[in-house]
């Protein structure tokens, strides 16, 4: 495809997103955790009780209802909605309508399509890639802040790789506009059997790997070494793994190109696909398809989200463990998963506060979800509650998943209002890259073009 066609392709794309929204949002600085305000610690305890207590019923004696709309489904979706009962069971003051709108796209969607009629929800569940979305337009999403601030809620409580891009500007610790959920990061899924049996240990750089499993392909164990998900997510690890950032720090320059390092990256990565150490996932159903290479014994490792842990677990019929993923020169692993917003048209902005403040205090709310799906605690508090703890102890592959956050990531975020309009662009590179061997620094020059005239149209 040409570049001139890809290009329209993505700058489309980023008009029908940004259709109704204009461009206005950022990111919050790892920093910005650190920095609480004065303010927050000298609010008055009747303020903090006032705010931090259940809200008021309305009129009548009759529960403020808050209607929550979120993206979970299947078993992920029962356990949702066990929590949001719990929360209902637990007071008279608040009833929580939680309600399955689809993936997070389409819950995007349907918000703005209510929201411009002005029947959106209270909470909404979303992508971490996708607040921007609704972001980008101010007074679309609420400040959580000032209810942190009356409730005793820090910056500084939750992880920094999650927090990162949650803020409507980078150099305001007083702007939140949504707390982390379900939270992930890539891991490394290990078949011990085949390790074992070759006398190998786990590898811990992907020069280990290549050597490994070139051995262990060239015997005819198996007929890749690692598979990896078709995803950009992948873009952001391994370029961050040759310790460098992608973008500048203004994020209107696609920096990782301008000094090789990307490409360097890139190179890697495809030499491993030649070399069938890596197997790149498909477009459609890819992670199911890595899952079942792995699964199958066709491979031996199997890079892929940590909640993914829950079916690894249910269906593996060999030894397995859970890994750091490799480094290329640094370890280095992005965070995805999701996030909950409270609308700035919020019917009863103190009854849906009332549920977020529960959910990211108490063991039955975020602690419960995180410990039963294999997502990450997205904060200390949440990692202290009995749940996590108890999961942590009997479960040594989630224990490594926390672990790993040490080196959590997300510096690719600086840019994080246009991460959905680049993602498109960088994913077709990697599938010329990884699928056609595609020369490497031709594709990231034209990719550099391309990404820096999208954040140029987009300011």
């Amino acid at each position: 495809m040409k570049r001139t066609t890809r290009k329209a392709t993505a700058l489309v794309m980023a008009s029908v997103m940004m259709l109704g929204l204009t461009a206005c949002g950022g990111q919050s600085s790892q920093s910005s955790g650190t920095a609480q305000t004065t303010a927050a610690k000298t609010e008055t305890e009747a303020a903090k009780a006032e705010t931090s207590a259940p809200a008021k019923a309305a009129a009548g004696g009759e529960k403020a209802t808050v209607n929550f709309w979120h993206s979970m489904s299947g078993g992920n979706g029962e356990l949702l909605q066990s929590i949001v009962d719990n929360y209902n069971a637990s007071q008279d003051k608040v009833q929580v309508v939680a309600e399955y709108q689809g993936d997070y796209y389409s819950a995007i969607a349907k918000a703005q399509t209510a929201i411009a009629a002005g029947n959106g929800p209270d909470i909404l569940q979303t992508g971490s890639g996708q607040v921007s979305i609704l972001a980008k337009e101010e007074g679309i999403l609420e400040n959580l802040v000032p209810y942190m601030n009356q409730s005793g809620m820090e910056f500084s409580d939750f992880d920094p790789t999650f927090i990162t891009g949650m803020s409507m500007d980078p150099n305001n610790s007083e702007s939140l506009v949504a707390f982390p959920m379900g939270c992930s990061t890539p891991v490394m899924y290990c078949n011990m059997d085949i390790l074992d049996a070759a006398g190998a240990e786990v590898p811990t750089s992907w020069a280990e790997m290549s050597e490994l499993t070139k051995k262990l392909i060239a015997d005819g164990v198996i007929e890749y070494g690692f598979a990896i998900p078709h995803d950009c997510w992948y873009f952001w690890m391994f370029v961050a793994q040759n310790d460098t950032t992608v973008f500048s720090d203004d994020g209107m320059k696609f920096q990782c190109v301008d000094d090789g390092t990307g490409i360097e990256a890139m190179q890697v990565v495809q030499d491993m696909c030649k070399d069938k150490v890596m197997y790149f996932g498909p477009v459609q159903d890819s992670g199911s398809t890595c899952r079942g290479m792995f699964l199958d014994g066709k491979c031996a490792f199997f890079v892929n989200s940590c909640a993914d842990l829950k079916s690894v677990e249910s269906n593996a019929g060999f030894n397995y463990s859970v890994q750091y993923v490799p480094k290329l020169k640094v370890n280095a692993v992005p965070s995805g998963g999701n996030t909950l917003t409270m609308l700035a048209s919020a019917a009863d902005k103190d009854a849906a506060w009332d549920f977020m403040h529960w959910l990211y205090t108490e063991n039955d709310g975020v602690a419960t979800f995180a410990a039963n799906t294999g997502y990450l605690p997205p904060s200390k508090t949440i990692a202290e509650q009995p749940i996590i703890k108890e999961k942590r102890a009997s479960n040594p592959n989630y224990e490594v998943a926390y672990n790993q956050l040490e080196h959590g990531n997300n510096s690719h975020m600086v840019m994080q209002p246009n991460n959905g309009d680049v993602a498109n662009n960088i994913t077709a590179v990697m599938e010329a890259c990884f699928y056609d061997f595609e020369d490497v620094t031709e594709r990231m020059t034209v990719l550099k073009e391309e990404v820096e005239d999208i954040l140029i149209d987009l300011q």
